[in-house]
């Protein structure tokens, strides 16, 4: 092994061992977007899926192909075959002949059965490819919105530690203020009260920041002890689209539209193929044998032989699997109309919920900047000594609240943009690559 290659694989080594020790590492989200294209176990299964599709196609199309096979043999007789002729005999064979053939055997036509078995199994593997991309794009949502999830949940903490500050510098002006006898021991304690709550929810924001950190580990397909941090998102929403333009949109994009429209035709095809059962297979076999025998005028022999074979009864095999495959492909007619349906459900309700977080962001934005001079302002009214120690600590309260308001409608704005490019279809990969440059 090469001194390069050496250096290489030890510095692989010291980052995974890191990475497992717990190591921050920071990801942004077009980076975790290729790392899960690239590790996701659904992924892989589904991938795998349709290798085995495609070796189907392969299996079918044999059907179509000839078949040549071979053999040789060499017979140890007891006897050397002989015939009576009378009061004598004849030898008719070797008591140990050789013997060895090729033989080419070719379906010249069956009322489309092979080539409609073919068609089936290619339609299946447009469909598995087509669920690839399906499967593509949840892991992607599913990265996105755990992505979004650990932001949320890193902004809650620092909503939670700004909460225990301002509580904390509070508390110093009160016992200053009660250590001169301006306020009472009951201010003094509702205020500590107040702030011990502020720290119970600082540790429940940190637990929750863990389990989304485990989270997207494990959409990452990245060690559970990871620390791993994400970078920010600054999006530039645009305008929404005119929902009969959504729905356009969808019903051209959807992969699941187009695995279903393949498993129709594959089952159109394979109706067709099973109804084909019991007619007709015309076939032409071919090839050479050779047989030692000296007793024979010719020890090899070339022939070709035309012929046609069918089934008279199969005992309603074919029957039943014609009428089994119609019934399979009414489900899947069905199934596309009801996914058609569900999908232009899953637009509208995209479209109205980023509405939704869109004026809710802007009204929490509003009241968070209120919310902050509210504070200022009965913080210097409770010096003047013009407002309660109650009228403080509601203010802050109310600070907190409108923060965390305002982080949730943000990050309920972005998880609801990322739903409704994939409602519509469109490719998340490429809106979050142009996002970060």
């Amino acid at each position: 092994m090469g001194r390069f290659a050496v250096s290489v694989f030890l510095l692989f080594s010291f980052s995974a061992i890191s990475f497992a020790e717990g190591q921050k590492t920071s990801i942004t989200i077009d980076e975790g977007i290729s790392r899960v294209l690239k590790d996701s176990r659904l992924l892989k299964i589904e991938i795998a899926g349709a290798d085995m599709s495609f070796e189907d196609t392969l299996l079918a199309l044999s059907k179509l192909l000839p078949h040549i096979s071979a053999s040789i043999n060499k017979t140890y007789n007891q006897y050397t075959p002989e015939m009576l002729t009378g009061l004598s005999r004849m030898p008719t064979g070797e008591k140990e002949p050789l013997a060895y053939g090729i033989d080419v055997y070719q379906t010249l036509f069956d009322f489309g059965k092979s080539i409609s078995s073919y068609k089936a199994s290619t339609e299946v593997l447009k469909a598995r490819k087509a669920n690839i991309e399906t499967v593509k794009r949840t892991v992607t949502l599913d990265f996105i919105f755990s992505y979004f999830d650990l932001l949320e949940a890193e902004k809650m903490i620092s909503v939670a530690e700004r909460e225990i500050e301002s509580l904390t510098s509070y508390l110093k002006d009160m016992n200053s203020l009660f250590d001169e006898g301006v306020i009472v021991k009951n201010d003094l304690l509702a205020a500590k009260v107040r702030l011990a709550d502020a720290r119970q929810k600082l540790t429940v924001s940190r637990s929750l920041r863990e389990l989304a950190a485990a989270r997207l580990n494990t959409v990452l397909t990245l060690p559970l002890s990871g620390d791993i941090t994400a970078s920010e998102v600054e999006l530039d929403i645009p305008e929404l689209p005119a929902m009969e333009d959504a729905f356009r949109s969808a019903q051209n994009q959807r992969p699941e539209i187009s695995f279903f429209e393949g498993e129709i035709r594959a089952s159109i095809a394979r109706e067709r193929a099973y109804a084909a059962g019991n007619l007709p297979a015309i076939f032409a076999d071919g090839g050479y044998r050779y047989g030692e025998n000296r007793h024979m005028a010719h020890e090899d022999n070339a022939y070709i032989q035309l012929g046609a074979k069918m089934d008279l009864y199969d005992g309603g095999v074919t029957g039943a699997l014609v009428m089994k495959e119609r019934k399979d492909l009414e489900r899947l007619k069905e199934q596309k109309v009801k996914l058609v349906e569900d999908i232009k459900y899953e637009v509208k309700s995209s479209i109205l919920a980023l509405n939704d977080a869109r004026e809710k962001l802007d009204v929490a934005n509003e009241a968070f900047a209120q919310s902050e001079e509210n504070v200022r302002f009965y913080r210097i009214k409770f010096n003047n000594g013009v407002a309660t120690s109650t009228d403080v600590l509601e203010a802050i309260t109310l600070e907190t609240r409108a923060e965390t308001n305002y982080y949730t409608a943000d990050y309920e704005l972005k998880r609801s943009y990322a739903k409704l490019l994939y409602s519509m279809g469109k490719d998340m990969t490429t809106i979050y690559k142009k996002t970060e440059k």
